[in-house]
């Protein structure tokens, strides 16, 4: 790919970020650090909202644009540190994988304890959060094996 092509993909890029962020405003959605590609009809979307209502909302006016299959959702809550959120494990009774990343195809950066509790750090991809534990280690955690305190 020479330099017009990389140029040329960075100017489509820019203009797809325009259109999409101009479709969510007009439905009153404001993402500041809005991020969308689209990739044949499938978009994957990234920022801050302030709740996850905003999201689905996000989601759900993407989703019903022409030429729109599917929409990859990669938003996350705003940062909850200060507001010292904590969440109590409730895994059968194993311990709590943290990753690297959303998805059990990340590996395994620590773990929690069964019936410990880990600090609430943002509510994010809709299933996981981003914990830190009592030891210290940040990562995501499913939510499902999470519960408020």
């Amino acid at each position: 790919m020479g330099l017009f092509d990389e140029v040329n993909k960075a100017v489509v890029n820019q203009q797809q970020q325009k259109n999409y962020g101009d479709i969510l405003q007009q439905a009153g959605i404001n993402i500041p650090n809005l991020w969308v590609q689209d990739v044949k009809g499938t978009l994957t979307i990234a920022g801050t909202v302030t709740d996850m209502q905003t999201a689905e909302k996000a989601v759900a006016a993407l989703k019903a644009q022409p030429g729109v299959v599917n929409v990859f959702n990669l938003l996350e809550m705003e940062d909850l540190t200060s507001k010292n959120i904590k969440m109590k494990v409730i895994t059968k009774s194993s311990n709590l994988n943290i990753r690297k990343g959303p998805g059990t195809d990340f590996e395994i950066i620590g773990k929690a304890a069964h019936e410990s509790q880990v600090q609430l750090i943002k509510r994010m991809y809709n299933d996981w959060y981003f914990v830190r534990t009592e030891d210290g280690v940040e990562g995501f955690s499913s939510a499902n094996y999470l519960q408020g305190v």
